[in-house]
């Protein structure tokens, strides 16, 4: 079993900070499918703690702006840890942002067409699961308001 761990860095220029206010938590949840009323499995997110390989974990960044004034493109970098995979697909902002991954540890990002890894025959587009960080910038956060990004990995 493991314990989880990650690491957020939201990036923004300092006079947009100090007005604006913004903050980040981090959280983490474990899939977990539990029964309805009707006996049908249904998807649920709990707190992840303690998880196995093949566990799902959600990563969740809640951005708050708790000031005044409008906050603009705003950078949070998310590593993928290194004994999780990145799901394909499953990076998503609630507000209008875009997105950008790593394959070298966060030292460049790219869209998913962009990104190779491997020399010579080797070089191939970078799959999903080769993924090492996960980029959003968001466009806009309006004072006293909040917005999530998140990702999904799988645990190795």
């Amino acid at each position: 079993m493991k314990v989880l761990l990650s690491t957020v860095v939201l990036t923004v220029s300092l006079m947009s900070m100090v007005q604006a206010n913004v903050s980040i938590n981090a959280s983490s949840y474990q899939k977990t499918i539990k029964l309805n009323e009707n006996a049908e499995e249904v998807i649920a997110w709990v707190q992840a703690q303690k998880v196995v390989p093949g566990t799902i974990i959600r990563y969740v960044n809640t951005l708050e702006n708790s000031g005044q004034q409008l906050a603009t493109k705003l950078v949070i970098d998310n590593p993928v840890p290194t004994h999780m995979e990145y799901i394909e697909n499953s990076a998503l902002c609630q507000s209008a942002c875009t997105l950008s991954y790593s394959v070298d540890g966060g030292k460049s990002y790219n869209n998913p067409e962009a990104l190779f890894v491997g020399v010579g025959e080797e070089r191939h587009l970078a799959k999903a699961s080769e993924y090492t960080n996960i980029r959003w910038t968001v466009e806009r956060l309006g004072a006293v308001s909040q917005s999530l990004v998140e990702y999904k990995a799988q645990l190795k």
